[in-house]
């Protein structure tokens, strides 16, 4: 039995924004050097490329910004901070927008935008997957220990089947990268796999048309 019935699998790609991975993007300087050594964004590219041949279910989570987010906020957190001053994601910039690559097609789900950490918070990616019967998620994006961390970890809590692609992700600093995938993830996640791993499990059903 497949673990990723076509049917009951979603590809949930968080944050695949401009400003995180579009050169020139307010927090691409600082996400460049390990997008560059991970190799992420091409790997992100494989698995939506491969999702939408096997017919598996494509979500897309990005965050987005208004002008009265976070400054008159009491309990701000340093991530808080630096996307106001940063003015990350602010709705209706290109920054805010889709990276060329990641441009949701017809059928694929844009959720409504998360303000901070998980794409389950204050969102309709919980109903918009119940209400198509998916079970199992398979996380990419930006970035590894805070959004993506936070979405799957969410997500077990609310009984998803969690899997991870360690090198579809980043971070800051490839430090940050590595303690998660290392020591926070192989406590919760169902699976911890690579980009050619998952290709690989997905493939035939791009070949047969069944998973």
């Amino acid at each position: 039995m497949t673990v990723y019935p076509a049917d009951r699998t979603a590809l949930v790609v968080i944050d695949a924004t401009n400003d995180f991975i579009s050169e020139g993007g307010k927090a691409w300087p600082g996400l460049k050097d390990v997008l560059d050594e991970v190799g992420t964004v091409g790997n992100m590219k494989r698995l939506l490329d491969v999702a939408r041949a096997a017919g598996i279910q494509v979500l897309h989570a990005p965050m987005e910004t208004q002008p009265w987010d976070y400054g008159p906020w009491r309990h701000r957190t340093p991530s808080h901070d630096g996307m106001l001053a940063a003015q990350l994601f602010q709705a209706g910039t290109w920054g805010a927008r889709f990276h060329p690559d990641f441009v949701p097609v017809e059928g694929e789900v844009v959720a409504t935008p998360h303000k901070t950490f998980t794409a389950f918070h204050g969102t309709d990616i919980d109903t918009q997957l119940r209400q198509r019967d998916i079970d199992h998620v398979v996380l990419c994006g930006l970035t590894t220990n805070t959004c993506v961390d936070s979405t799957g970890r969410d997500a077990v809590e609310k009984g998803y089947h969690v899997t991870f692609v360690t090198d579809a992700t980043a971070t800051f600093t490839i430090e940050m990268h590595r303690a998660t995938i290392e020591q926070n993830w192989p406590r919760y996640a169902h699976r911890i796999l690579t980009t050619d791993d998952l290709v690989g499990e997905l493939m035939p059903a791009t070949t047969s048309g069944r998973p």
